[in-house]
């Protein structure tokens, strides 16, 4: 059986502070949402475009994008397209695409307000520490800030 392909890249700024929430088992989550400009010209005329985009990341990578973004933060996001369904509460099918983080890099300036680490104070992840998480790889995150002005909203 051939394998499929799932894989998107975003680059976008958060459009409100993360949520960070744990599994009835004690997995950490978080779920944040991001808005990404597309500039265009038509006839001439230059137009802007921007989409909002759900994502969610998982178990210690959660927790520090808790830690570290916030409202604004400029993030590419290397991840995974997945559709989740329920039924609302009057019993209509319900359903949305999620992007599953699988890597994040904060972007913007250093000098914005957010933070800074030297490489002895990184932050980094290092994959699941059980069987109940899914495998992660490891990535360094530098938190970084970015100007106000940079804000699309």
């Amino acid at each position: 059986m051939a394998n499929d392909l799932n894989r998107v890249i975003v680059v976008g700024r958060l459009t409100r502070d993360p949520e960070l929430r744990h599994t009835g088992t004690g997995t950490a989550y978080c779920r944040i949402s991001i808005a990404s400009n597309r500039n265009y010209t038509v006839n001439g005329t230059k137009k802007e475009e921007v989409s909002f985009f759900n994502c969610v990341a998982w178990a210690r990578q959660a927790e520090i994008i808790n830690q570290y973004c916030r409202k604004g933060k400029q993030v590419a996001i290397d991840g995974r397209l997945q559709q989740r369904s329920w039924q609302n509460q009057e019993g209509k099918q319900q359903s949305t695409v999620d992007i599953v983080i699988e890597q994040l890099q904060m972007l913007g300036s250093a000098g914005g307000g957010g933070g800074s680490a030297t490489p002895e104070t990184q932050p980094s992840y290092a994959g699941p520490s059980s069987n109940d998480e899914p495998p992660f790889p490891r990535e360094e995150f530098v938190p970084e800030s970015a100007d106000d002005d940079d804000i699309p909203f």
